[in-house]
């Protein structure tokens, strides 16, 4: 089933959404929390501060000139909730992000390729962090300012004191561009590949990137890359 729908807020653009077995009651649900969650995040960050808005986000992108799209649909909680919900034929990468830490509670976004296997082992080798594991949620509100199942780049607006440290999948690059929920997964928002690039280094973080390897194991590419404590990681 196909319905129609528009959400004009910012830059949301009216679209089309498939919602599948979304029956009618679920879809009006869906429609309230998009339209509560567009209000704001009421979230308080570890620094003290609330967490960014829509409003902020979209601020913000158009302040530096990071042009973009938003299209509103049910709420998204995993990879295959995306896949079954997203408009046909739409160009560009979908990811899958991870927000980790290790046991001294260094955090890292990781934004990867939807279908990217990850090797929390190998990726905490690589990034010199030793031992991975998922953060709470309590600890993504506090320091990112979202929710389960909007982990997302955009996020990185709310790390104000750069406390997290932020990498990509070297093969998203080439994309034309990528589609990331910005703060709630009621809403995805599409921007060229360099636009989320650019967006990270204008909040403070700059992007190391990862490359998954067929064995399963993660080197950091480029030579530009800097790890936390400034050393350069050259593969």
């Amino acid at each position: 089933m196909v319905i129609k729908r528009s959400c004009s807020y910012g830059k949301i653009t009216s679209t089309s959404v498939a919602v599948g077995r979304l029956s009618k009651p679920d879809y009006i649900a869906a429609r309230v929390l998009c339209l509560t969650e567009m209000t704001s995040l009421t979230g308080q960050l570890n620094n003290g501060s609330v967490a960014a808005d829509l409003e902020k986000i979209f601020f913000f992108l158009e302040k530096h000139g990071l042009s973009s799209t938003t299209r509103d649909h049910p709420p998204m909680f995993t990879v295959a909730d995306s896949q079954a919900l997203r408009p046909f034929g739409v160009s560009g990468g979908y990811t899958k992000n991870l927000f980790l830490r290790n046991k001294k509670g260094t955090m890292w976004l990781v934004t990867c390729d939807e279908n990217q296997s990850v090797d929390l082992r190998h990726l905490g080798t690589a990034l010199g962090a030793g031992r991975l594991s998922f953060a709470s949620p309590e600890r993504l509100m506090r320091f990112l300012g979202i929710t389960t199942g909007a982990v997302s780049p955009l996020a990185l607006i709310n790390d104000v004191t750069h406390t997290v440290y932020f990498a990509i999948d070297q093969s998203l690059l080439r994309h034309d561009q990528l589609h990331v929920h910005p703060l709630v997964n009621t809403l995805t928002t599409t921007l060229p590949t360099i636009g989320l690039v650019e967006f990270a280094m204008k909040t403070g973080h700059p992007p190391v990137y990862l490359k998954f390897n067929h064995d399963g194991s993660v080197t950091v590419d480029r030579f530009n890359n800097k790890m936390p404590d400034g050393r350069l990681k050259v593969t």
